[in-house]
């Protein structure tokens, strides 16, 4: 189901592999919609990935809210009254214990999220309609209608057009020779192909005969990562030297922590000022720069428990692949709102 289901359609796969594939069009944020399809389909199985991108404008901080928080509720609703629905997955965000500011190292699902916390206007609304999102999840969860949510970290991979296109935009314009934050930070990914395997493990705990099975998902969080934290900028590094990047570490200029938050302050705040709310800085975004700074690292210890969940174990071929698939679909050089034109056709 999707607004616009017209993007990474499986057809080939569907005509090779024997399985029957229905793409439906549908708005979460419309019961109506919802309704309708969940009675068309009467699923076993339902997999809610849908959101807006992370750090949009302030102007549109309200979707968020109406994808992650109202959409869920309209999908739970009617997904738990048809009664076919035996496993119901939300694809969570491990991020959502994120507050304004500070570390944590090797943080499991017991700790607290933004939806725990008080309201703020420092909370990043992204993270936190996804932790309210996540927190509905949890709370339907009953036995004739199992519900379990999965927290990926910064995702990469075939597909990706929020990192990789990022990486790649700077790359281009020969950016990536200065680092924000002094890189002494640690920062967990994963490969999209690792948090695709754990909604499929999840809902098979939550489909299982074995009440045992279904008891160690069922209800719980489970964060995913490749569990192989880098320092932020060694991480993008990799991007980089796969995309043809030979710039030696010597030639790198490090702006430190302090700096890079106090000019993420400056900036986030004039913003607010100038766009009466609006807008954020199109670069010091704060909530980014706080990943690029400061140690947030998450434990996947029960996903290996409970679903049986192992990470991808090769990162750099992973890399590799994202690049090659990342090139191809932006051959040109330089970045314009999301998509990589040439000078001449926007002059054209």
């Amino acid at each position: 189901m999707s607004r616009n289901p017209t993007k990474n359609l499986l057809a080939s796969l569907s005509q090779s592999a024997g399985i029957p594939l229905s793409y439906q069009q549908g708005d979460i944020t419309s019961p109506q919609d919802v309704s309708r399809i969940v009675n068309l389909c009467r699923p076993k199985t339902v997999i809610n990935s849908a959101s807006p991108v992370a750090y949009l404008d302030h102007l549109h901080a309200p979707d968020y809210e109406k994808v992650n928080v109202q959409g869920n509720k309209h999908l739970l609703s009617s997904s738990a009254s048809i009664g076919t629905v035996k496993s119901y997955i939300y694809t969570s965000s491990a991020p959502i214990i994120a507050g304004s500011g500070g570390s944590y190292n090797q943080a499991d699902e017991t700790h607290q999220t933004l939806a725990d916390l008080p309201p703020s206007r420092h909370h990043d609304p992204y993270h936190l309609a996804k932790a309210r999102g996540d927190a509905l999840v949890l709370r339907a969860n009953n036995a004739p209608f199992p519900t379990c949510t999965i927290r990926p970290t910064a995702m990469y991979g075939v597909g990706d057009n929020q990192m990789i296109l990022n990486l790649l935009t700077v790359f281009r314009q020969h950016q990536q020779t200065v680092y924000l934050g002094s890189n002494t930070a640690l920062m967990d990914s994963v490969h999209v192909s690792s948090v695709a395997r754990a909604h499929i493990l999840a809902a098979q705990s939550l489909l299982s005969p074995s009440s045992i099975t279904r008891q160690k998902a069922s209800g719980q969080a489970f964060n995913i990562t490749d569990n192989a934290p880098l320092p932020p900028w060694t991480f993008f590094r990799l991007f980089w030297y796969a995309m043809g990047d030979t710039t030696p570490l010597s030639k790198i200029w490090t702006i430190p922590d302090w700096i890079v938050l106090g000019m993420a302050d400056i900036a986030e705040w004039i913003t607010w000022l100038t766009s009466l709310g609006k807008y954020r800085p199109k670069l010091l975004v704060k909530e980014r720069i706080e990943f690029l700074v400061y140690t947030r690292t998450y434990n996947i210890q029960k996903a290996r428990e409970r679903l049986g969940f192992e990470p991808e174990s090769d990162v750099n071929g992973a890399i590799r692949q994202a690049v090659e698939w990342a090139l191809a679909e932006w051959p040109e050089s330089t970045a314009d709102g999301g998509t990589i034109v040439s000078e001449e056709k926007k002059m054209k």
